[in-house]
């Protein structure tokens, strides 16, 4: 080994893992993207780039100061980029995150406009949603507070309460911690970047890309609000709220598809293909009614025919069970359709 890892940690090196963590993701090797990504995040902590912005000194510098603010700019981003990647594997396996946001000493990348002019841009450090409200956030500042919301959303989802802790819904640190979340997820959507803000950005896959996730971390944050209310016996209003907010984060995803001019090839994302799923399951919770729910069948048919388009057009294996799994629940539910009968042939 030369010198002291100077030829062999650089910031290219953290990108060339990075993509092949992307590359392998998109491939459905999720445990080789996990360590490919796991190589990335580390050779970005040696060379500081959780730091970009701090002031602690650093006990092995092993990359120089940047030399200008356009150096530091793709220091950050490269940073951003493997903490988005590290929190939406974390958020859709439930393995544990990699990287603490304690120790990210990081401001928030610039827009692209002025990254790809080298104008200097100020931004700042990743924090709470209600604080950065009203500042301006660039389209990647966006997927990242999207990223960190989705994964906060899902570590909530599987965390187990108390009965004894759950049950006041007023002072139970559970429920504090869902209504926290919930806040920032409605705040968030009210005041996302004009560059993320959908329809007018419907044409931008960043945009259908971060509301998607959104609504995703919506529906985890409220399925498990619904399965902890039903096991302690809760009823009234919090349930129903929790029901509206379910049914319009699912068909709020539907709508976003369907307004979508390529949506064939960004299901080669696995993770839209497993957004679709979670919208899915949705659908397939709501009340049972004594009348046909058309529209509850229109929905589950859509869905369903997204996931099998998806499966047969990138040989998506993960995608196909996810579209057999919900065809076996749209059967046990007495919801024939001709979509369900192409399942499996």
């Amino acid at each position: 080994m030369k010198g002291e890892g100077q030829y062999f940690t650089t910031i290219a090196h953290a990108q060339a893992w990075s993509l092949i963590a992307n590359f392998e993701a998109q491939q459905l090797f999720f445990s080789k993207a996990s360590m490919s990504l796991g190589r990335a995040i580390r050779i970005a902590q040696m060379i500081g780039l959780d730091r970009v912005d701090g002031q602690s000194v650093n006990l092995f510098p092993l990359f120089s100061p940047p030399r200008d603010w356009a150096e530091a700019e793709e220091m950050r981003r490269t940073w951003w980029v493997v903490y988005c990647s590290d929190r939406l594997i974390c958020g859709s396996t439930g393995w544990p995150a990699l990287i603490n946001e304690q120790d990210i000493d990081t401001h928030l990348p610039a827009s692209e406009t002025s990254f790809e002019a080298g104008l200097e841009e100020h931004t700042g450090p990743l924090s709470s949603i209600l604080h950065l409200e009203g500042q301006n956030l660039s389209a990647f500042a966006a997927r990242v507070l999207a990223a960190s919301l989705f994964n906060q959303a899902f570590q909530h989802s599987t965390q187990a309460a108390s009965d004894k802790d759950a049950q006041d819904i007023q002072t139970s640190l559970y429920w504090k911690r869902h209504r926290e979340i919930d806040n920032d997820l409605a705040v968030f959507l009210h005041c996302l970047p004009d560059d993320v803000r959908l329809p007018s950005s419907i044409r931008c896959q960043n945009a259908t890309f971060v509301n998607i996730i959104l609504h995703t971390s919506v529906i985890f944050l409220h399925r498990a609000a619904l399965l902890t209310m039903q096991k302690l016996g809760i009823s009234g209003d919090m349930v129903r709220q929790s029901r509206a907010r379910l049914i319009a984060a699912a068909e709020e995803i539907l709508n976003i598809l369907k307004m979508m001019p390529d949506v064939n090839d960004m299901l080669k994302n696995p993770m839209l293909a497993f957004s679709i799923y979670m919208a899915s399951l949705v659908f397939l919770d709501r009340p049972t009614s004594t009348q046909a729910d058309y529209q509850q069948q229109n929905n589950l048919d859509f869905t369903l025919r997204l996931m099998i388009l998806a499966a047969k057009t990138w040989g998506n294996p993960v995608t196909r069970s996810m579209a057999i799994q919900l065809a076996v629940d749209m059967r046990q539910r007495g919801l024939e359709s001709v979509t369900v009968e192409k399942v499996g042939h």
